[in-house]
């Protein structure tokens, strides 16, 4: 993203402070017939493939552009992909299928799938394949938020949750956190400007955004 933002306009001051460390965690897994399979990260998918489990062309549903360049990468029969996990939901519900779904998730979800597709009578069961350990944010990007305005991405409510907790002391000094959805909006606990994306993703409103 900060490659793609750059080609853009190669003037924007990028910095990258994770707050987030994956860790994949040991599991079972035994494959069953199962109508589709639904990832919601890319993270998963990795987890599945650093433990050497090969689902086969399978079905299955993502949530994002990278999660879906590598589902397909690792040879799935991709069959939709959504900006957003709540579309997910929407379109899941209209389908209404009739066997069991299976969801590969890290310890925090934005949205708990199993409960609202089952709330729509669809049954689906979940495995833990990845945990998000919290990480501080960096003593460089502390600096950079009490120098000047800086617009913030953040597009999971885990990250939503950290960076509010990090920064809770500053002032919002002109900052702008941009949201994936009302999902992490919803976790953000800071009196800053919020805006949410129109839809998927767009780096060209990023960086119109970053210029304003």
């Amino acid at each position: 993203m900060k490659s793609d933002l750059l080609s853009i306009n190669n003037n924007l001051d990028i910095l990258i402070s994770p707050l987030i460390e994956i860790q994949y965690t040991p599991y079972d897994f035994i494959q069953r017939d199962y109508s589709g399979y639904i990832f919601t990260s890319e993270n998963a998918i990795l987890s599945l493939l650093s433990s050497g489990i090969s689902l086969g062309n399978v079905d299955v549903f993502c949530v994002g552009k990278q999660t879906q360049k590598l589902a397909i990468k690792s040879g799935f029969n991709v069959l939709s992909t959504y900006p957003r996990v709540e579309l997910l939901v929407r379109d899941l519900g209209e389908l209404k299928f009739k066997d069991k779904l299976f969801y590969f998730r890290g310890d925090f979800v934005s949205c708990d799938l199993k409960t609202v597709l089952w709330k729509k009578e669809i049954l689906i069961e979940e495995l833990i394949v990845y945990k998000q350990l919290a990480s501080s944010l960096s003593k460089k990007a502390f600096g950079l938020l009490a120098s000047k305005p800086c617009l913030i991405p953040l597009f999971s409510a885990r990250t939503a949750k950290l960076f509010s907790r990090e920064v809770s002391t500053l002032s919002s000094n002109g900052h702008l956190i941009y949201c994936l959805s009302e999902n992490v909006k919803r976790e953000v606990e800071l009196d800053w400007d919020c805006e949410i994306a129109p839809g998927e993703t767009n780096l060209e409103h990023l960086a119109q955004l970053c210029r304003l």
